[in-house]
């Protein structure tokens, strides 16, 4: 007679699939779910909308609707002998994507893949989605949203596994600001991982673009199966390498670039403007755990622009400059004179974490 542990090894991981509203590249859905099924992965693909739907059916489906569809595909998937129902993940995109983060506070989802994930205002769930305002729509995904302003990102903060964030660089349905959001939710997740296509448009409509997708999207799933079959990544990360989310602020745009990468390769995520003035309309309160600029800013300098976000409240700043370290430096501030080392950056950010405040909803 089988064992427990054994039936259960024997059991493969599941991807539910979630494509966009509209979304009329069926075919790269059944050719992902193929080669998923072929490296170990049970797959299900959410009918959305469902073909079958009369233009009168389709006209009344609201998003209470789709979530309802996307919840009973998650269900059949679950109840496949055999999937392992604690190794299930979403591979969701656009408004799938949006669905899939309400999801993953009411069924157990351990990992959360989303391209060019869309947002809406939490009003008027249950109106139909084609009678929404899309001139509203368009405006509203250019603001700066915190968890409490909006449900999709509330349940983001609440997600514990681990997440890819793909962005397109050219995307006008979904722009950059929508993926911040985004990001800076998923603070309390596992791992985050953001990838940005460059040049790419919303629907990839140009095959290189897909294809970038599938390595980014095949890379890191080969990562969450190989925690799997290893036994690891079921843990939290400790408390000594506590996930920044960290605004730089340089106006050399090949340094900036440079900066970002190397702070996602160290396990935090960060984000970059040019320019004083643009931060400060970034820096929405909570939304950031450090300050990270240069001093030598055009217009406003990097000293301004501390002390003008430091009075909405406490954080760490990192001024990266090449100028030589002043005698004293106030609390709370710290100095990496350029050029500095991985190893010296890596300790000022391990002490800035001690000193960021507590995000909402983690643990004191």
């Amino acid at each position: 007679m089988e064992s427990p542990a054994s039936s259960t090894t024997a059991r493969k991981p599941g991807a539910l699939l979630v494509p966009g509203w509209d979304d009329d590249h069926r075919e790269r859905y059944s050719a992902l779910a193929s080669d998923l099924r072929a490296q170990g992965w049970v797959c299900r693909l959410v009918d959305l909308p469902n073909a079958g739907w009369s233009p009168a059916e389709r006209a009344t489906v609201s998003r209470e609707d789709n979530l309802q569809d996307v919840l009973a595909a998650y269900d059949a998937l679950a109840a496949d002998p055999e999937v392992d129902r604690d190794a299930i993940g979403m591979v969701a995109v656009s408004y799938g994507a949006y669905l899939a983060a309400f999801a993953s506070t009411l069924r157990p989802v351990r990992w959360l893949a989303l391209r060019a994930p869309a947002i809406y205002r939490d009003a008027g769930w249950t109106t139909p989605k084609e009678a929404l305002d899309k001139e509203d729509l368009a405006a509203y995904r250019l603001l700066r949203l915190r968890a409490k302003d909006n449900r999709a990102l509330a349940a983001c903060t609440a997600f514990r596994g681990d997440v890819l964030l793909v962005a397109s660089g050219s995307d006008d349905m979904v722009p950059h600001p929508v993926i911040e959001n985004y990001a800076a939710a998923f603070a309390q997740a596992r791992s985050l991982h953001v990838q940005t296509l460059e040049c790419a448009d919303h629907a990839l409509s140009h095959p290189a673009w897909h294809a970038e997708f599938r390595r980014c999207l095949f890379d890191w799933i080969g990562q969450r199966r190989a925690e799997l079959t290893h036994g690891t990544g079921g843990g939290r990360m400790p408390a000594a390498t506590r996930k920044l989310r960290i605004l730089v602020v340089e106006d050399d745009a090949d340094m900036l670039a440079v900066t970002l990468e190397l702070l996602q390769t160290l396990g935090h995520w960060a984000t970059g403007v040019k320019s004083a003035e643009v931060a400060i309309n970034r820096f929405l309160d909570g939304a950031f755990d450090v300050l990270m600029a240069d001093i030598n800013l055009p217009a406003l300098s990097g000293v301004e622009l501390a002390q003008k976000l430091q009075r909405q409240g406490g954080f760490p700043v990192i001024f990266a400059t090449g100028l030589p370290r002043p005698p004293r430096l106030a609390p709370g501030t710290f100095w990496l004179q350029k050029p500095y080392t991985v190893e010296q950056l890596e300790k000022v950010l391990r002490v800035a974490a001690a000193l960021a405040p507590a995000r909402e909803g983690s643990a004191s």
